[in-house]
């Protein structure tokens, strides 16, 4: 019987560890509501008719890391509401949280060398979806502007490895991410994405296309974090 209370304990302590970023989401938004202040939060952008709200969070873990995070509950790119029209603009507001990177080094970067990230149920450690913003890994960058589209592509195959992990890649040609869907854009691009959302790693990158035109690779795979390609130590930046 004691070891039997012992794992439910563990088991409980477990549930709740991953809803700290939720508690932390909740007490943002009221702090925003009731008081006009985002603290513990960065930035709040309370939820309005046509905008479903969100909260830009300094990650405590890493020097330039900043994590977005919607106001509703939603667990993560698993659920179908990540992928409804409105997600474009959690995406575009983790892309515009670059700046927030560069203050933090204290120089501009340029658009290929930031990554947004989301890891899959099985990867993350909290239920609640948050995009990740950092720099990209310099090598991870090289090899998207060495080998990725130059032209508006749909989903294939990426030819090299990145990081240990094959990942299928798709080129958006748009200066930023407003009306871009990133999860439906899987979804609807790779079908066995319906059947494995569990295991789904999401990552977008800036890039620059041909004819010098701003666009977007968007990136998926099922296994290891996408948050791999991520350089938390901004090296060489």
């Amino acid at each position: 019987m004691t070891l039997l209370v012992a794992l439910s304990a563990a088991a409980g302590y477990a549930f709740l560890k991953r809803k700290i970023l939720w508690e932390m989401v909740q007490t943002c938004a009221l702090a925003s509501a009731r008081f006009g202040v985002a603290f513990p939060c960065d930035e709040v952008i309370l939820t309005e008719q046509g905008d479903s709200g969100s909260v830009l969070i300094k990650s405590p873990l890493h020097r330039t890391e900043f994590l977005v995070a919607p106001i509703t509950a939603v667990a993560g790119v698993e659920s179908p509401s990540a992928r409804s029209t409105d997600s474009a603009q959690l995406w575009n507001r983790a892309w515009e949280a670059r700046q927030k990177v560069e203050a933090r080094l204290g120089h501009g970067l340029p658009r290929s060398a930031v990554g947004l990230a989301v890891n899959s149920r099985t990867e993350r450690s909290q239920d609640q979806l948050h995009i990740h913003v950092d720099c990209l890994l310099k090598s991870v960058e090289r090899t998207l502007a060495s080998d990725g589209p130059k032209q508006d592509a749909p989903w294939q195959p990426f030819p090299l490895i990145l990081k240990g992990r094959p990942y299928w890649i798709m080129a958006v040609g748009e200066p930023d991410l407003r009306t871009t869907n990133v999860v439906g854009l899987v979804v609807a691009g790779l079908p066995q994405a319906r059947h494995t959302m569990d295991d789904l790693n999401v990552l977008v990158a800036g890039a620059t296309l041909a004819d010098a035109r701003p666009g977007f690779y968007i990136l998926a795979n099922w296994g290891r974090a996408a948050e791999h390609l991520l350089d938390h130590r901004c090296t060489s930046r």
